[in-house]
């Protein structure tokens, strides 16, 4: 079953590799790994490329490492 918001697997398959040049980037420089330091990488990469369904790639990269926050619930 298929949703007009789930990628294309090619397109699946470019946010992995993006996913990973960005690990491999850190590591060479000597980088942690990590979710922030990996947010961080994608948001440079992001801004030194010129192709816009790239960029698009990077952000839905930033946001498939940073699911969004489930609020605990509050008890009063």
């Amino acid at each position: 079953m298929s949703t007009d918001t789930e990628l294309p697997t090619s397109s699946e398959d470019e946010v992995c590799k993006i996913i990973g040049k960005a690990v491999v980037e850190l590591s060479i420089t000597g980088q942690p790994v990590s979710k922030t330091t990996l947010a961080l990488k994608l948001l440079v990469m992001a801004d030194q490329d010129h192709d816009e369904e790239r960029i698009l790639l990077y952000w839905i990269a930033r946001k498939a490492i940073n699911p969004p926050h489930r609020f605990a619930s509050a008890a009063f």
